[in-house]
């Protein structure tokens, strides 16, 4: 059974993270997100089209040939068929989601549209290996909540209770990177921002925002409250938005005009109102977390929607000891919808299937031949050189050791905006400077922190605290590193002696795991330090062509892999030729 996933629609400017999946009984066969191909971030009102045109092309399918279209999100339909209360089937909006002029068809297919948080829910609980689990999904709005819990059991998940709207911790938190000026108009990198920034200061200041674990009741400040009860409709995401910027402007910070027009050197005045917001959210997040236990007595936790992405928010959940275990999918935002839409309906149709094992990693995406890197290589005016997998792990950590920053390209994409050793930058952790050079060349802000990928089996002598492998194994929790090892990998240690570790496997990570091992041999540290391979404004990047690009014109990147092939700058021409993008979704 073929089932093509989708989320992202034309019909909509501030439909964002479009991506689309293919799911074939029951397995993740290929998925990637829109912005990697049209090279957008967020891939605003784009909907997902070239994405599912990629699914297809990379299995040698026609839209014919797929058995089911799912989509992440259940609208009003004037018409189609009501199948369960988490699922309904039209035509109706099919030319929004696959366009007919890029698929060729003259009538339109039907499509199952699921319920948004059931979406986020199955992606979560499908891929985490559990048995059972309750599931936490917050975000900033799905069709008309905000917050969802559910018990998940064997093959069905069942929804216990949901939140409107105007409860949204993720609007409560994208409105505070707003007035700090880290967002932009859309919002969508401010909570990343702010939550790196949150460390930098202290709460001052309580934020009249709870929530009751024994009631299941909310209350907000009385200035927010006054404004969704004086809506002349319930306040959607966007509005809801506005009414926290309100209030942190009139009642929280004395900045009458702070917010999109905040410059980058104000940003220090704001990292008090970031440590009360972090605080806060994991303050109710905790009182969530302590009911879906009670009302499920599951041992295990599942965390999905945007907010699951806030790495200190689930640390904190860790911490706390409600749950055993806790997992969180790489994609927890909008993105991993496809995917998740594709197995609620998989499951749906085939309940007493078997479910797979926990994910090792999200590589869905596409990996490319040697001729298809020899022709991008010579194409752009380089010469290939392939090095044999344990020559090219020698080379690699030796030009770590050395201080030399090395773009990482080999493997399938990564689904997702974490970067796990698949489109990677890379440096020494030993030198403080390399985190002000890679957030140079990344276009970042200079206070942010880096990541340190971490070989699993030396994690616990340089970390604290327990290890939760269900979030680090994704870069999606924090840990604090131990004092001894603070002035020997300072390049990710952030301000509260932390960092965001993504620990690495040699069963799983390969070749990966091989140059990290040798660079642990040739300095004594087990980790190397690693971001996403973009630049600023880009997606992570998806072609060789692209990351080539890059090399090319940031000096400060002086290695090159691309798969085994080994790029220096000392074998760069003095142009590097313009890329052009192909016809090709892929």
């Amino acid at each position: 059974m073929k089932i093509l996933g989708i989320i992202g629609s034309t019909d909509s400017p501030l439909a964002h993270d479009g991506s689309a999946a293919l799911i074939e009984d029951n397995k993740i066969v290929f998925a990637i997100e829109q912005e990697r191909l049209t090279r957008t971030r967020y891939a605003m009102g784009q909907g997902a089209s070239d994405a599912a045109r990629a699914c297809l092309q990379y299995a040698g399918l026609q839209l014919s040939d797929i058995d089911y279209i799912a989509f992440g999100w259940l609208p009003a339909l004037r018409s189609g068929e009501k199948i369960s209360k988490d699922i309904s089937i039209s035509k109706e909006l099919t030319p929004f989601i696959l366009s007919p002029e890029l698929f060729g068809y003259s009538s339109p297919p039907p499509v199952h549209f699921i319920q948004h948080h059931y979406t986020h829910a199955a992606v979560a609980y499908f891929t985490s290996g559990f048995n059972s689990a309750a599931v936490l999904v917050i975000d900033g709005q799905g069709e008309g909540e905000s917050i969802s819990l559910y018990h998940a059991e064997g093959n069905k998940i069942e929804l216990i209770e949901s939140y409107p709207i105007f409860y949204s911790l993720g609007m409560f938190y994208n409105a505070a990177g707003r007035i700090a000026g880290l967002g932009g108009r859309n919002g969508h990198s401010g909570p990343g921002k702010l939550m790196g920034l949150a460390p930098f200061g202290q709460v001052r200041q309580e934020i009249d925002f709870f929530f009751d674990k024994e009631t299941g009741r909310f209350s907000l400040p009385p200035s927010v409250q006054k404004a969704v009860d004086g809506s002349p409709e319930p306040p959607r995401a966007p509005a809801m938005g506005d009414f926290w910027h309100d209030y942190y402007t009139h009642h929280f910070y004395p900045y009458q005009h702070a917010g999109e027009s905040s410059a980058a050197y104000d940003v220090a005045h704001f990292v008090d109102l970031a440590a009360s917001v972090q605080h806060k959210l994991e303050e109710i997040c905790h009182q969530l977390a302590e009911r879906v236990q009670k009302l499920t007595s599951e041992k295990n936790l599942v965390l999905s929607g945007g907010c699951a992405l806030n790495c200190s928010m689930n640390a904190y959940l860790s911490r706390q000891n409600i749950f055993e275990h806790l997992y969180a999918f790489p994609a927890a935002n909008d993105a991993g919808c496809s995917i998740g839409a594709a197995l609620a309906l998989s499951y749906a149709l085939e309940p007493s299937v078997s479910r797979p094992t926990r994910l090792e990693a999200p590589a869905f995406g596409r990996a490319y031949s040697d001729e298809e890197i020899i022709s991008a290589i010579s194409k752009c005016g380089f010469l290939p050189q392939k090095l044999a997998s344990d020559e090219l792990a020698e080379q690699v950590a030796t030009d770590l050791e050395n201080g030399k920053i090395v773009a990482w390209f080999r493997g399938k994409d990564e689904f997702g905006p974490r970067a796990l050793g698949r489109r990677s930058f890379l440096g020494n952790p030993a030198h403080r400077e390399t985190l002000g050079r890679l957030n140079k060349l990344k276009g970042r802000e200079m206070w942010r922190p880096l990541a340190p990928s971490i070989l699993e089996g030396h994690a616990g002598s340089v970390l604290e605290g327990a290890m939760e492998p269900g979030l680090h194994r994704y870069m999606l929790g924090v840990a604090t590193i131990r004092p001894e090892w603070r002035s020997r990998v300072p390049a990710v240690v952030h301000i509260d002696f932390t960092c965001r570790p993504h620990f690495i496997r040699e069963a799983q990570d390969g070749l990966y795991w091989t140059m990290i091992n040798e660079f642990h041999k040739k300095t004594d540290i087990p980790l190397v330090c690693n971001t996403s391979l973009n630049v600023a404004g880009q997606p992570i990047v998806h072609r060789p062509e692209e990351v080539i690009k890059v090399f090319g014109e940031q000096d400060d990147v002086q290695t090159l892999v691309l798969e085994n092939f080994y790029l220096t700058k000392g074998n760069m021409p003095k142009e590097v030729n313009t890329y052009q993008q192909t016809s090709s979704v892929l």
